[in-house]
């Protein structure tokens, strides 16, 4: 069975990965899966995400990136909604990712929006910690490899799918970000 595609999204909170998926998905004519850390971590019953948040949100992060690999492997197309912060407590969140998927066709892309309209999203959407997009801007593409970027402030949602589409089409997964990126690790 041919695996199916993987768009993985990559960006601070409020910077419109969700959006950008929901615009992916009503674009397409086939189906595609959306799979975010949220969902993944608000399994965890409360209780338990309070006695030990890290450790749990790490099993949790770690679940949907062989989910990932799961839905690719039996032909679902998948779009991953996913933050990865270089900061200790999601040291190898990253690199598990790239070596779980590196010969999967993943289009690894980087979502950015501007400090101001990041700001202006968290005060609107007031289900946001206010500061969290500030903070984790420097945090979330220091590993600087992408396959494509989209800027979600810049350019209308349709635009930036349109974009992701079209490097979609031309993928070879042999020189993709994941290989790339798995080839700094070896």
């Amino acid at each position: 069975m041919k695996k199916g595609n993987i768009i993985f999204l990559m960006g601070t909170s409020s910077a419109g990965k969700t959006s950008l998926a929901k615009q992916l998905q009503v674009m397409n004519e086939e189906s595609y899966f959306h799979l975010e850390l949220d969902v993944f971590e608000n399994m965890a019953p409360e209780a338990h995400l309070e006695k030990s948040y890290w450790p749990t949100l790490a099993k949790s992060a770690s679940a949907m990136h062989h989910c990932i690999a799961t839905f690719s492997d039996l032909g679902f197309h998948v779009i991953v909604d996913h933050v990865i912060l270089d900061i200790p407590q999601e040291a190898g969140w990253l690199e598990e990712c790239v070596l779980a998927l590196r010969m999967y066709p993943v289009l690894f892309v980087g979502v950015h929006c501007s400090l101001h309209e990041l700001e202006r999203r968290e005060q609107a959407r007031g289900d946001r910690d206010i500061g969290q997009a500030k903070w984790q801007l420097d945090r979330v593409h220091r590993h600087g490899v992408y396959d494509v970027e989209v800027n979600t402030h810049d350019r209308t949602l349709a635009e930036c799918a349109e974009e992701i589409m079209r490097k979609l089409q031309d993928l070879n997964p042999t020189t993709s970000a994941f290989r790339t990126l798995y080839n700094r690790m070896a």
